[in-house]
Protein backbone atom coordinates (compact mmCIF):
# COMPACT_ATOMS: atom_id res chain seq x y z
CA UNK A 1 0.00 0.00 0.00
CA UNK A 2 1.55 3.69 -1.00
CA UNK A 3 2.02 5.87 2.18
CA UNK A 4 0.07 8.50 0.75
CA UNK A 5 -2.97 6.23 1.11
CA UNK A 6 -2.31 5.17 4.48
CA UNK A 7 -1.40 8.42 5.50
CA UNK A 8 -4.87 9.84 3.78
CA UNK A 9 -6.55 7.22 5.88
CA UNK A 10 -5.16 8.38 9.24
CA UNK A 11 -6.18 11.68 8.80
CA UNK A 12 -9.83 10.95 8.06
CA UNK A 13 -10.15 8.68 10.90
CA UNK A 14 -8.84 10.78 13.33
CA UNK A 15 -10.91 13.70 11.66
CA UNK A 16 -13.70 11.31 12.30
CA UNK A 17 -12.54 10.44 16.05
CA UNK A 18 -12.11 14.10 16.91
CA UNK A 19 -15.97 15.07 15.34
CA UNK A 20 -17.40 12.38 17.36
CA UNK A 21 -15.47 13.22 21.10
CA UNK A 22 -16.44 17.54 20.53
CA UNK A 23 -20.25 16.11 19.80
CA UNK A 24 -20.12 13.72 22.56
CA UNK A 25 -18.62 16.48 24.86
CA UNK A 26 -20.75 19.40 23.64
CA UNK A 27 -24.25 17.34 24.57
CA UNK A 28 -23.18 15.79 27.98
CA UNK A 29 -25.23 16.82 30.88
CA UNK A 30 -24.46 16.39 34.50
CA UNK A 31 -26.54 13.87 36.49
CA UNK A 32 -26.83 15.39 40.08
CA UNK A 33 -29.17 15.51 42.98
CA UNK A 34 -29.95 18.70 45.07
CA UNK A 35 -26.52 18.74 47.43
CA UNK A 36 -24.28 17.95 44.57
CA UNK A 37 -25.79 20.63 42.50
CA UNK A 38 -25.07 23.02 45.18
CA UNK A 39 -21.58 22.10 45.88
CA UNK A 40 -20.88 22.74 42.07
CA UNK A 41 -21.07 25.95 41.11
CA UNK A 42 -19.56 25.41 37.71
CA UNK A 43 -22.89 24.24 36.16
CA UNK A 44 -25.02 27.32 36.67
CA UNK A 45 -26.38 27.82 33.31
CA UNK A 46 -25.53 24.32 32.25
CA UNK A 47 -27.88 22.23 30.69
CA UNK A 48 -28.11 19.50 34.02
CA UNK A 49 -30.51 16.69 34.85
CA UNK A 50 -31.66 16.99 38.85
CA UNK A 51 -33.43 13.93 40.79
CA UNK A 52 -34.66 14.52 43.80
CA UNK A 53 -38.26 13.71 45.81
CA UNK A 54 -40.79 16.69 45.93
CA UNK A 55 -42.31 18.35 49.20
CA UNK A 56 -46.00 17.98 48.64
CA UNK A 57 -47.00 21.14 50.40
CA UNK A 58 -44.84 23.20 48.07
CA UNK A 59 -46.63 22.35 44.37
CA UNK A 60 -47.61 25.89 43.03
CA UNK A 61 -49.96 25.19 39.76
CA UNK A 62 -51.19 27.72 37.70
CA UNK A 63 -53.80 26.36 35.33
CA UNK A 64 -54.22 30.00 33.17
CA UNK A 65 -50.54 30.49 32.67
CA UNK A 66 -49.62 26.48 32.67
CA UNK A 67 -46.84 27.28 35.21
CA UNK A 68 -45.81 25.06 38.03
CA UNK A 69 -43.23 25.92 40.92
CA UNK A 70 -42.38 23.27 43.52
CA UNK A 71 -39.42 22.10 45.30
CA UNK A 72 -37.51 18.71 45.93
CA UNK A 73 -34.64 17.74 48.25
CA UNK A 74 -32.34 14.92 48.18
CA UNK A 75 -34.21 12.09 49.90
CA UNK A 76 -37.91 11.80 51.71
CA UNK A 77 -35.65 11.83 55.04
CA UNK A 78 -34.37 15.39 53.66
CA UNK A 79 -37.68 16.81 53.87
CA UNK A 80 -37.68 19.81 56.72
CA UNK A 81 -33.60 18.80 57.32
CA UNK A 82 -31.94 20.29 53.69
CA UNK A 83 -32.71 23.35 51.97
CA UNK A 84 -34.97 22.83 49.33
CA UNK A 85 -34.48 23.51 45.53
CA UNK A 86 -37.31 25.39 43.45
CA UNK A 87 -38.41 23.62 40.48
CA UNK A 88 -40.08 26.61 37.64
CA UNK A 89 -41.39 24.48 34.89
CA UNK A 90 -44.01 25.86 32.37
CA UNK A 91 -45.93 23.06 30.42
CA UNK A 92 -49.10 20.50 31.60
CA UNK A 93 -49.04 19.37 35.21
CA UNK A 94 -47.99 15.58 35.15
CA UNK A 95 -50.52 13.58 36.50
CA UNK A 96 -47.88 11.83 39.32
CA UNK A 97 -46.90 15.26 40.61
CA UNK A 98 -47.75 14.39 44.70
CA UNK A 99 -45.87 14.44 48.19
CA UNK A 100 -42.88 12.18 47.80
CA UNK A 101 -42.83 11.63 44.37
CA UNK A 102 -39.29 11.50 42.66
CA UNK A 103 -38.67 14.14 40.34
CA UNK A 104 -36.18 14.12 37.70
CA UNK A 105 -35.95 17.91 35.81
CA UNK A 106 -33.41 18.82 33.27
CA UNK A 107 -32.88 22.19 32.55
CA UNK A 108 -30.39 25.06 34.21
CA UNK A 109 -29.80 26.69 37.31
CA UNK A 110 -30.67 30.35 37.28
CA UNK A 111 -29.09 32.82 38.90
CA UNK A 112 -31.69 33.51 41.58
CA UNK A 113 -31.06 29.90 42.99
CA UNK A 114 -34.38 28.55 40.71
CA UNK A 115 -34.01 25.40 38.62
CA UNK A 116 -35.59 26.34 35.40
CA UNK A 117 -36.87 23.07 34.34
CA UNK A 118 -37.17 21.80 30.16
CA UNK A 119 -38.30 18.83 30.49
CA UNK A 120 -40.15 17.09 34.23
CA UNK A 121 -39.96 13.48 34.32
CA UNK A 122 -41.84 11.91 37.72
CA UNK A 123 -42.10 8.50 39.45
CA UNK A 124 -44.21 7.62 42.26
CA UNK A 125 -43.61 4.02 43.62
CA UNK A 126 -46.23 3.57 45.90
CA UNK A 127 -48.62 4.01 43.86
CA UNK A 128 -47.65 0.97 41.90
CA UNK A 129 -46.30 -1.06 44.65
CA UNK A 130 -49.95 -1.47 45.95
CA UNK A 131 -51.21 -3.29 42.87
CA UNK A 132 -48.22 -5.24 41.84
CA UNK A 133 -48.72 -8.23 44.56
CA UNK A 134 -52.61 -7.93 43.90
CA UNK A 135 -52.00 -8.48 39.83
CA UNK A 136 -49.36 -10.97 40.97
CA UNK A 137 -51.27 -13.44 42.54
CA UNK A 138 -54.17 -13.41 39.88
CA UNK A 139 -57.02 -11.49 41.84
Amino acid sequence: MKPKYLLGGSLLIMAAAVVIIQGMAGSAQYFLNVSQLREKAEVQGQNVRISGTVIGDSIDWDGQTLHLEFQIVDSVEQIGVQPPLTIAYDGPKPELLEDHAQAIVEGRLGPDGTFKADTLLLKCPTRYEEQFPKQAQGN
